[in-house]
């Protein structure tokens, strides 16, 4: 039986295209491996599962968001990590949106407690969502498809359109 040949990544990203998946779907793929392969690599934490293209709502608000990725790496504070990916194709204030509606959804609280009765509230994620996590997930926004200098313009825009939300940019 004849050895297999390697497939190059663009090889790779070829087979994809003819399967449907579409460039942007490619470069979640490509950001999930590269995390795992760089960030995870060596330490305790492993990537146990992942989805794509998740949305996190509140339906009794209305309020919601969408990530990329959610990667399911459980450690003793957070479950789980959470990307947008940005290609530099969304407009600056929609890719900031994204970000405001995260920490909106992140902060809100939901009321417990019977009618006429002292009540309290608790953060909503971390009984609906995200259970097992002590800390709403950090989101993680990767910019890439553009220049360095182009890449350094827009963390620099989206840096001030978010001021005070903390977020990991790769």
């Amino acid at each position: 039986m004849a050895a297999r040949a390697a497939h190059s990544p663009a090889t790779r990203r070829t087979h994809h295209f003819r399967a449907g998946f579409g460039p942007h779907a490619v470069a979640v793929t490509d950001t999930i491996l590269a995390y795992t392969d760089t960030v995870l690599r060596g330490r305790r934490e492993y990537l146990t599962d992942w989805q794509v293209e998740v949305n996190h709502a509140i339906k009794e608000t209305g309020l919601s968001f969408n990530t990329d990725a959610v990667l399911a790496v459980p450690t003793k504070t957070s479950e789980v990590r959470l990307f947008e990916l940005d290609n530099g194709t969304m407009s600056q204030a929609r890719l900031a949106r994204e970000v405001w509606d995260y920490e909106r959804y992140a902060g809100h609280r939901a009321w417990e407690g019977a009618r006429g009765t002292i009540g309290g509230t608790y953060p909503f994620w971390q009984r609906h969502r995200y259970t097992r996590s002590k800390t709403f997930p950090r989101l993680h926004v990767v910019l890439a498809g553009r220049a360095e200098h182009l890449l350094d313009n827009r963390l620099q825009a989206l840096t001030a359109a978010v001021q005070g939300i903390t977020i990991a940019v790769f």
